[in-house]
Formats: C-alpha cells, sequence, structure tokens
C-alpha cells in the first residue's frame, strides 16, 4: 500500500461532532457548520484522490465526515465494494417493485380469464366488471325480450297502369 492510502485509511476523529450533517447548509461535498464556524468535508461523497488532495492542502487539520468500513477503510465515491452497498437497497426496491407488477398483472390476466370464461358458460358479471368485459369482448349474440308486435299483412301488389283506349 502507498503512504497516501494508508494517510486515508488512518484517520482518526478525537472527539466525533454531534452537529446535524442534513441542518449544515452546503452541497454533497462540503457544508458549512454554524456551531463550529467551519466547513466540513464528505470525504466519502469524493473520490479518494480528491480526498487526498484535500487533505494534503489543509494538511489534515480540517472538519470530515466520512464512512468507515468493516474491514477500517474509508468509504469513497469511487469504492466498487461501498458502490455495491450502496446500490442493494435500490436493487431489493426494484425486485420488489417488479415482483408487485408481475403478481398484479397475474391477478389481472386471471380476472380476465375468470370473466371471460363465465360469460361464456353463459353466467352474468356485474357492474364495472360488466362494462370492462363488454369493452374486453364485445357482445356478438343479444337476447332482446318484450312484446311483440301483430303481423302486418305485406302490401298488396302494385296495379297494372291504366293506358286509355283509343
Amino acid at each position: 500500500m502507498s503512504q497516501a492510502t494508508l494517510s486515508l485509511d488512518s484517520i482518526q476523529i478525537a472527539s466525533p461532532c454531534s452537529a446535524s450533517w442534513e441542518a449544515m447548509s452546503g452541497d454533497e461535498r462540503a457544508r458549512f457548520c454554524g456551531q463550529c464556524g467551519k466547513n466540513v468535508y464528505n470525504l466519502s461523497g469524493m473520490t479518494r484522490q480528491a480526498a487526498l488532495d484535500l487533505m494534503e492542502r489543509t494538511e489534515g487539520r480540517l472538519c470530515v465526515r466520512f464512512y468507515r468500513r468493516a474491514d477500517g477503510t474509508v468509504l469513497t465515491q469511487d469504492c466498487p465494494v461501498g458502490l455495491a452497498i450502496l446500490r442493494r437497497p435500490f436493487y431489493l426496491i426494484g425486485g420488489l417493485a417488479a415482483a408487485f407488477l408481475v403478481a398484479v398483472l397475474g391477478m389481472l390476466t386471471a380476472g380476465v380469464f375468470v370473466l371471460a370464461l363465465s360469460r361464456h358458460e353463459g353466467r352474468a358479471a356485474a357492474g364495472p366488471v360488466q362494462q370492462v368485459m363488454d369493452w374486453l369482448f364485445p357482445p356478438r349474440d343479444v337476447c332482446v325480450m318484450g312484446e311483440a308486435p301483430p303481423r302486418i299483412a305485406p302490401p298488396p301488389p302494385p296495379r297494372p297502369p291504366v293506358v286509355p283506349a283509343p
């Protein structure tokens, strides 16, 4: 390991600060602490090289915020293990969303199939479900009930034209 890597991973905070990072103004790299009047730098929001450059410029005298992994290394923005850990919740949420979508689509498909089958067998579905079914599967045969009017006789055949006699 190089001396630079050892200096970043060997950072020790003598007395941790209790100020809230979220309450400070600034961005994800640096924020201003109103309690102590100093800038606080987020080393975990920087690449390893940017964090080393910052420490070299300030000779190590600065307020920092960082995450340390269980093996003692400081988590930086370009750390592949840290990125995988940070992405894990997003993969979990994405997987759950995909599973939910598949389940909902499966239930809708099964519901449409059951309703279509019940309609095919002559049982009627009720309410909005029936409207959706009529939209998806327009009725082919219509059953009409009511009193039929008496049969009307067809009109008589037309008479031949009258020709005047000569």
